[in-house]
């Protein structure tokens, strides 16, 4: 086994025997990863992080040898527990449902830094006065963007016809559809939406703070990007069940 140091945001834990832990990290240099921290549950002083979900931290892993995926976690050092997020109920059930779901759409063990980055500006934009409807749909479309599974928006995903007005956005096909292409079941789209989804796909994350949107095209884009969101998964989030009862989106 090699030993690995590297920053890693806690995706999740779950207990493991008596006193060690199971925890999915997401770490900028390796991607997803899954290790055992020994020990942590019966001497944490051992550790300077507890491993709450969404901290930013340092850890020192051992790799397994190829064809193992589950690691040997012996040291983590917390950088950042995001205390502003944890204090405001809203922006700590965000932050679970960003890692939710990039926990949820991730494979294990493939290096990606951009969605490592995306995350921590995420967080960060939580931190601060941000709207958390805002910073959602923009993690939502950048994380697509990183994973090879952002919708077409430019041109109807049938005929190809670009810009096609009106246009309606349709999940089995992949994309927006013009009038003539649409199938039963797709959501009319304005042009103010695909706008700022294309902006959002080809700015920095820190240029997008000040990006504000009508409230028809934010109302537009919840329900664009949940159902694309839902087709991508094989189950509801809890901490999208989480958000609905408390009425949060």
């Amino acid at each position: 086994m090699s030993v690995t140091k590297t920053r890693a945001f806690a995706l999740k834990t779950q207990d493991y025997r008596d006193t060690s832990l199971l925890a999915t990290f997401y770490t900028r240099d390796y991607g997803k990863i899954r290790g055992i921290v020994k020990g942590i549950r019966e001497a944490p002083v051992r550790f300077s992080s507890t491993v709450e979900p969404f901290s930013l931290n340092e850890i020192l892993f051992y790799k397994r040898k190829k064809g193992g995926d589950l690691h040997l976690i012996t040291q983590i050092d917390l950088e950042d527990l995001f205390t502003e997020v944890r204090g405001d109920l809203e922006r700590l059930s965000y932050a679970s449902y960003f890692i939710d779901l990039l926990n949820e759409l991730v494979e294990t063990e493939e290096s990606n830094p951009a969605i490592f980055d995306l995350l921590h500006d995420a967080l960060l934009f939580l931190s601060t006065k941000a709207s958390c409807k805002r910073t959602a749909r923009i993690f939502e479309v950048k994380l697509f963007e990183s994973l090879g599974l952002m919708p077409e928006i430019k041109a109807c995903v049938m005929c190809q016809a670009a810009h096609p007005t009106p246009a309606y956005f349709n999940v089995s096909l992949g994309g927006i559809a013009c009038k003539n292409c649409s199938e039963s079941g797709g959501l009319p789209v304005s042009k103010g939406t695909l706008n700022f989804l294309e902006h959002v796909r080809r700015s920095p994350f820190n240029e997008l703070r000040p990006v504000k949107v009508s409230c028809e095209v934010g109302e537009e884009l919840e329900k664009i990007l949940r159902r694309f969101v839902d087709f991508h998964l094989s189950n509801k989030l809890r901490s999208v069940t989480f958000m609905e009862k408390m009425e949060l989106v």
